[in-house]
């Protein structure tokens, strides 16, 4: 099923702790573009997208540390133990001020690696991303981490998957057998969200990303449940480009990947412009 995009392994070092990071990759040439996938999710989550990938540019699809077929830390991971994932990941392949591409809790991260260091990355493109407000609508873990894996495995089933596609405001009908079992594969490789414990939460993430000057573009489904157009307009206000996609829920690339496609062009256009012209006022 993967085999045109075999899985690759590269190992880095993150706070003093040796780690094998699993991504896919697209050769190209150019800017680097770096996906990062939400909570359990991993890689295969932008499958489709590669196989139809608009630009030119080389492109990285990376699990997460404790996803996917990443090395699983020693001890529970903080949003800023990913943040140096996301560095040490750029680092080890020689990528230089990528543009990262985060769904959900994968465009928090993005958003916080930008603003720890905003002369390291590009631009940011946050499709249906967390951080903007608490999510609405989701399951709570049980203190038992031994509880939680078996619970996550369970709901990875392709029946119970369904169900919680139409939790996230898609049709699991719109959303074919092959892409359904990437899914679940995400969802039960998910090993770090077993001991995570309450979702993760950053403070004023539009403001600080504002005022780290890297240009950044938000994408929201206005169906999506859980993180509500109103409220998180209501977050972002005028300080990143809000970019809607009507009929969305959650999950926008599986709901029009060609429509997803043209927002992606026009996001990096959006930061190449803006990136363009602040280095000419300088």
């Amino acid at each position: 099923m993967h085999s045109s995009l075999p899985t690759q392994s590269v190992d880095v070092r993150v706070n003093d702790q040796g780690l094998r990071l699993t991504f896919l990759v697209r050769e190209g040439q150019g800017r680097a573009i770096i996906l990062i996938h939400g909570m359990g999710s991993s890689r295969l989550a932008f499958w489709s997208l590669l196989q139809a990938f608009p630009l030119p540019n080389p492109v990285y699809a990376l699990d997460l540390p404790g996803f996917g077929g990443s090395t699983l830390p020693h001890r529970r991971q903080g949003l800023n133990d990913y943040v140096q994932a996301v560095f040490a990941f750029a680092a080890a392949l020689h990528l230089i001020q990528p543009i990262l591409v985060g769904h959900s809790f994968g465009g928090m991260v993005a958003a916080e690696t930008a603003i720890s260091r905003p002369d390291q990355i590009f631009g940011v493109f946050l499709v249906s991303s967390a951080g903007w407000i608490y999510p609405q609508n989701v399951m709570q873990p049980t203190p038992s981490v031994l509880f939680n894996r078996i619970g996550i495995w369970i709901t990875g089933s392709d029946w119970i998957g369904k169900k919680m596609i139409v939790g996230l405001g898609q049709d699991p009908l719109q959303i074919s057998r092959e892409e359904r079992a990437r899914m679940s594969y995400g969802w039960r490789h998910a090993r770090e969200m077993a001991r995570m414990g309450r979702f993760y939460e950053t403070e004023a993430m539009a403001l600080r990303l504002q005022q780290s000057k890297v240009p950044a573009v938000a994408l929201a489904g206005d169906r999506d449940p859980l993180f509500p157009l109103s409220q998180v307009k209501a977050a972002v206000g005028d300080r990143v480009p809000l970019w809607v996609i009507k009929g969305a829920g959650h999950l926008p690339i599986e709901y029009d990947l060609a429509q997803f496609q043209d927002r992606l062009v026009e996001a990096i256009t959006f930061m190449d412009s803006e990136n363009r012209q602040r280095s000419e006022g300088q």
